[in-house]
């Protein structure tokens, strides 16, 4: 097989990977009203189910990148991807504690196949990097949307709908296996290096806007369901207004990888997304039931372009190949760790006020606040 072949396969194989790193957190929210209901557990208890996998995808990169030092970024994430799957079959045991574990296996297993297919990328795909790591990102997306509208139907049995994402994870781990191999990669002389730019306030507007982009995901992601299903709503149609909300990510998401490849001046792509995702969370507020599918929209829209620029920003901002590692290392670990308390908040919240709305109230003066700050993302500006 010729090396262009090879490519192609190995693409294939990187997109099978991706589409695993979402469904296992994507796939609760829809089934949380019953899972809560049959656990016993509390509206904050049940949010950890998303803010274990959330958190440990902060914590866990920089281990990650150790361990890849010295068994092989290919290696570690096959095994990745079988940590993946063994979290989801963990589910089939209907107990809140084995529930937590499964999240926190998942969460490890994502997180640090996430870390590394970027420099795969980079290593086996040279140039055309980062267009491969665009079609990543499509395919977490998508596989994060799939999952939120197939498992209400795939059985009857929540902890069966979703232990049934293990085999997704099986099939992409054996792709894996036979096209990307596990060959060890030998170590760098350099080492990998740690240290984030603390001092630099960019970096921290930074990773303020990265942590705004993942809370704003995974906490609609996790309470948009259970909002609909407490309205009255049946799994089915909470279901469709996922796939709407889905849809309108992915497409967010291509529109605007393409765009804000030509912008010089991002602020306004910046404030807009965040703006918008605000109007929807305040539409969720005040009026959930008059306009559901717009407010989809907004907030898919919304969380669908942050995704992408909070990945642009640091190459915005650096040029330096070891600096900019570590500022993306900070953008990604801080903004993961301060998005994973996102979804606890907002079941502390609804628990304690007895509705939804101060909850997405919070969200939206939260994404105010962060629309303001976007004011300082200056062209090429340099803030240390």
């Amino acid at each position: 097989m010729g090396r262009q072949g090879a490519n192609w396969l190995l693409l294939i194989a990187m997109v099978a990977v991706s589409a695993n790193l979402r469904p296992a957190i994507s796939s609760v929210p829809p089934l949380l009203d019953t899972i809560r209901t049959a656990l016993g557990l509390s509206h904050a208890a049940a949010g950890l189910v998303t803010t274990i996998p959330v958190l440990l995808m902060g914590i866990v990169p920089a281990f990650a990148a150790l361990l890849a030092g010295r068994q092989g970024s290919e290696r570690v994430v096959l095994a990745s991807v079988l940590l993946v799957g063994a979290g989801a079959l963990a589910r089939l045991a209907e107990f809140s504690v084995v529930l937590y574990l499964s999240a926190a296996l998942c969460g490890v297993g994502i997180a640090a196949a996430q870390t590394l297919l970027p420099e795969i990328a980079k290593r086996r795909f040279g140039d055309s990097a980062a267009l491969v790591m665009a079609v990543q990102a499509t395919a977490m997306t998508a596989g994060a949307g799939l999952a939120a509208v197939l498992t209400p139907g795939l059985s009857a049995s929540w902890s069966a709908a979703l232990a049934w994402w293990t085999a997704p994870a099986l099939a992409g781990a054996l792709l894996w296996l036979v096209v990307a191999g596990v060959r060890k990669q030998a170590a760098s002389d350099a080492g990998p290096r740690f240290g984030f730019p603390m001092r630099s306030r960019m970096a921290w507007r930074i990773t303020l806007f990265a942590a705004m982009s993942s809370a704003m995901f995974y906490t609609t992601l996790t309470w948009i369901p259970p909002t609909y299903a407490e309205a009255g709503w049946s799994s089915g149609q909470t279901g469709t207004l996922l796939l709407v909300l889905s849809l309108a990510q992915m497409a967010a998401s291509l529109g605007v990888t393409w765009f804000a490849r030509h912008a010089g001046d991002r602020r306004w792509q910046l404030i807009g997304s965040v703006a918008l995702g605000a109007a929807g969370c305040a539409g969720l507020a005040f009026a959930p039931m008059a306009a559901p599918w717009t407010w989809m929209i907004c907030v898919g829209v919304s969380t669908g372009a942050m995704f992408p620029l909070s990945l642009m920003l640091p190459v915005d901002y650096e040029d330096r190949p070891d600096a900019l590692r570590r500022l993306s290392a900070m953008s990604l670990t801080g903004g993961y760790v301060l998005a994973a308390a996102g979804p606890v908040l907002f079941g502390w919240l609804r628990e304690g006020s007895g509705g939804y709305a101060p909850s997405y109230l919070a969200l939206a003066a939260s994404a105010v606040a962060a629309s303001v700050m976007c004011l300082g993302f200056r062209p090429r500006g340099r803030d240390r």
